[in-house]
């Protein structure tokens, strides 16, 4: 029972609209990354090309995460929502492909993957270091994803990716805003059909 919760909860998809950026990357840098993230010489966390306020934040999170979890989840969000400030300000930095994702994309959603229009089909098998900004959580997180199917259409190629590599706490933020825009989606559809029923 308690696996076909699981499988439900992963399976939810919803249409929505989130920041977005993604480059291909070959078999080798993916299992490098993945290595590194392992082994703690890299996070998988989008980087806010503000290197100087992140220096040791993440050390005291670990710590406060071990006295008081929900602190630190308040203090995570926090510190993502100013990096996302600090981030879009002007400063004459120029951010690398893997900072903070600036182009909003349609999409669906759910904890198992994600699919995008792209002017041009990716091609099936490519692998896709994804960073991802959740709205308006302003939560963001790096992942890597697989082209599993292309198909095209009058705008450009709908792009379907399965997430291959992604953290338990990652997956788990999606989960919680893919019921959370969920819920909003039925409440608003309900709210429709009752003022529908009242004319």
């Amino acid at each position: 029972m308690a696996k076909e919760n699981q499988e439900q909860r992963d399976s939810i998809r919803i249409k929505d609209k989130i920041l977005l950026s993604f480059h291909p990357v070959s078999v080798d840098e993916f299992k490098t990354s993945v290595k590194n993230y392992m082994e703690g010489t890299e996070d998988p966390w989008v980087d806010t090309c503000h290197p100087t306020f992140q220096k040791d934040i993440k050390t005291h999170l670990k710590n406060i995460k071990e006295k008081d979890k929900d602190l630190a989840a308040v203090l995570e969000i926090l510190d993502q929502k100013l990096n996302m400030i600090l981030g879009l300000m002007d400063t004459g930095e120029t951010c690398e492909k893997d900072g903070i994702p600036k182009k909003l994309y349609k999409v669906d959603l759910s904890a198992k993957g994600i699919g995008f229009l792209t002017k041009k089909g990716l091609s099936k098998g490519t692998i896709l270091k994804l960073s991802i900004g959740l709205l308006p959580e302003h939560y963001f997180f790096t992942c890597f994803g697989q082209i599993v199917r292309n198909q095209p259409q009058e705008e450009g190629a709908f792009n379907g990716v399965k997430f291959i590599w992604i953290t338990e706490d990652d997956q788990e933020k999606l989960i919680e805003h893919i019921f959370s825009r969920q819920v909003i989606y039925l409440r608003m559809r309900r709210q429709q059909k009752e003022k529908n029923q009242d004319e």
